[in-house]
């Protein structure tokens, strides 16, 4: 039987390998430069760097993406598409995704994470523990938004922007891509493409 393989094996990894479980998808096991062969985690062993994964494409069914960091996932993402590997989107069954939802491969959404009504989610997106995407909006590939993370009603996020924990977005308001937005920040207007921003950003 085909297995679930996950590319990575730190923090992110171990959040991926737990909503895998959860939904009751075996593990192959782990890939990643970072981490020694045969190590174990949660159960599953670490088989080897990151092309090592090629020489196991024959006993892996999907793979997972298990990397926080947004230009890493999408470095990943092109390499194992390029590859040919399934890397189906991944929704934690403690979750709530509205059945109207549009959710793209390569994508995972956390335990007690929402995605409420017409909502878009591109490729390779981390939805994380406890955050949330209301109705009508939209967040772009390699997107990240941390635990707790509120995004209101018709919000449009650019890609590779990461959203930091318990930040709070304003309805309407258009994030650029590759934005960085520290913890805890409040944002109450348009944010341009390449900016970080801290506190409360109007």
């Amino acid at each position: 039987m085909k297995k679930a393989a996950i590319f990575g094996a730190g923090g992110h990894a171990r959040v991926v390998a737990a909503a895998l479980k959860a939904n009751g998808i075996p593990i192959f096991g782990f890939f990643d430069d970072n981490f020694s062969a045969e190590e174990k985690i949660q159960g599953a062993p670490v088989l080897g760097k990151f092309n090592d994964i090629l020489s196991f494409k024959k006993d892996i069914a999907d793979v997972y993406l298990g990397i926080g960091d947004n230009l890493r996932r999408r470095c990943s993402y092109v390499f194992l598409e390029e590859n040919r590997f399934s890397m189906p989107r991944l929704v934690h069954p403690k979750a709530y995704v509205e059945d109207n939802a549009s959710i793209k491969d390569g994508t995972i959404i956390c335990i007690g994470a929402a995605v409420c009504a017409e909502v878009k989610i591109g490729q390779g997106v981390v939805i994380n523990t406890g955050s949330s995407v209301d109705h009508e909006s939209s967040l772009a590939d390699f997107v990240h938004l941390a635990p707790g993370a509120v995004i209101a009603g018709r919000v449009s996020v650019g890609s590779n922007s990461f959203v930091g924990i318990n930040v709070s977005v304003k309805d309407k308001v258009k994030i650029g891509s590759n934005v960085i937005i520290g913890a805890g920040a409040i944002v109450l207007k348009d944010v341009p493409d390449n900016t970080t921003v801290v506190g409360i950003w109007k």
